[in-house]
């Protein structure tokens, strides 16, 4: 399932990590951030686990050609790691998961005054530069996004899921009001997929249907009309364009 749904832009970041090493890093973020859950729910596995994730985050961004794209790796796993946290923190009402914020805090402190600068640099510019790894970004958001989706339909029933619909619903929110321009777009991306989900997988529980629909439905109400009838739009689009290309490999 990889259909994509990518605006026109200028990647500032490109040139120093293509779209294979920003897809790679949403992929070894979502690697490691499960490791790490799995430690924090089943602290009995000791510090190994968590010690051989950061040595492969400290190897994958050595791997970088420059200090510059070194850097950037790091600031890319890192912001991964960050959202991943935030979001299940919220989903599954965490106060806090310590082997993430012992991992985080190990990746920056063997960073020299230079190094810690370049990471810095490019960890704000991916935050505040919509276009920034824009490829990163909506990989990233859209794993964190069908994560929170399966888990919400794999509650026992609409109440017991309404935490994780909750934040997810909140989550896609707010990335369209903290990127006016292209969040909408990975806001399309997400919903495309979830329907895509419920159409290739018609043996999910109910409650994939039931929640869809309140999350749209909570999607609806709060967002402006034009704004969600335009992400609809788009949406629906991609999941034509699934549909025919499914349908072309079965012919």
């Amino acid at each position: 399932m990889t259909q994509e749904i990518s605006p026109a832009f200028v990647d500032p970041l490109a040139d120093l990590a293509s779209r294979q090493v920003q897809i790679e890093a949403a992929h070894r973020a979502q690697g490691v951030f499960a490791r790490v859950f799995r430690l924090a729910a089943d602290p009995a596995g000791g510090i190994q686990p968590l010690a051989e994730a950061r040595q492969q985050c400290h190897d994958w961004c050595r791997a970088g050609a420059t200090p510059d794209a070194q850097a950037l790796r790091l600031g890319l796993l890192l912001t991964g790691l960050d959202q991943w946290g935030v979001a299940f923190s919220q989903a599954f009402e965490i106060a806090a998961i310590p082997p993430l914020t012992m991992l985080i805090g190990d990746l920056r402190t063997v960073l020299d005054t230079a190094a810690e600068a370049r990471f810095q640099r490019h960890f704000e510019q991916i935050e505040v530069d919509e276009a920034a790894a824009i490829d990163f970004k909506i990989e990233l958001r859209r794993a964190i996004h069908m994560a929170l989706w399966h888990a919400m339909s794999a509650g026992a029933d609409l109440a017991a899921a309404q935490p994780v619909l909750q934040t997810l619903g909140s989550l896609l929110v707010s990335l369209d009001a903290r990127m006016p321009t292209l969040g909408w777009r990975l806001v399309a991306d997400t919903l495309a997929h979830v329907q895509i989900g419920l159409l290739g997988h018609p043996e999910l529980p109910t409650l994939a249907r039931t929640g869809t629909q309140a999350l749209l439905q909570a999607l609806r109400d709060t967002l402006a009309q034009a704004r969600y009838e335009r992400i609809m739009a788009h949406a629906t689009r991609a999941l034509l364009d699934w549909q025919q290309a499914r349908a072309a490999t079965r012919q």
